[in-house]
């Protein structure tokens, strides 16, 4: 059976491109600490901001962790959202934010480390090929290496510049184009076996 990370990563995209919950009565509820606002937004997008964590955090307690202190932050944070944003951008920056946060504070070093084989199994049974190749690319970038993972997820999912990057993670902008490259070196191999 597929797991609640494993659908999100492959749907979440598409789900949250077509929300409409954007409305200013939703957001001043929220603004004013309501609960079913508070409960509503969580159950919309609890799942696709899981997968972000997942895309920076490997463990899945871990990651759940760091969604809670996402939402927790989007709670008392929401007074600083700008109706002009995307709802959905604004919560996501937050997450990976704290997912940063969450790496730095575990020490984590942004170096390479051996290549690990053991890929993160996909139940097939309820996917079309196109979600099955995407579920197997993200368990494949899912065993890159911390720091390799971090820059790829930032400069492709997040279109962070190398500059930005660097910044965010406190590496220089030839660290970030190394690891980037190295990524995407991987990938590449994957794809061709």
């Amino acid at each position: 059976m597929p797991t609640l990370y494993n659908l999100s990563v492959f749907f979440s995209f598409y789900i949250i491109n077509n929300s409409n919950i954007q409305d200013s009565e939703f957001i001043n509820k929220l603004k004013c600490n309501d609960p079913l606002a508070q409960k509503q937004l969580y159950d919309r997008y609890a799942a696709a901001l899981l997968s972000v964590c997942r895309l920076y955090i490997k463990d899945a307690h871990f990651a759940e962790d760091a969604l809670l202190k996402a939402f927790y932050k989007i709670f008392t944070h929401i007074q600083q959202y700008k109706p002009q944003q995307k709802l959905y951008a604004w919560m996501r920056r937050i997450t990976v934010n704290e997912c940063i946060d969450f790496l730095r504070s575990k020490q984590q070093k942004l170096i390479y480390s051996d290549w690990n084989d053991n890929y993160d199994t996909i139940d097939d049974s309820t996917l079309d090929e196109a979600s099955y190749q995407e579920a197997q690319i993200q368990a494949f970038i899912n065993q890159l290496p911390e720091g390799s993972r971090m820059v790829f997820n930032l400069y492709v999912f997040e279109d962070y510049t190398h500059k930005q990057i660097a910044q965010t993670l406190g590496i220089s902008e030839g660290t970030s184009k190394s690891q980037l490259a190295y990524a995407k070196k991987m990938l590449k191999k994957y794809v061709e076996r």
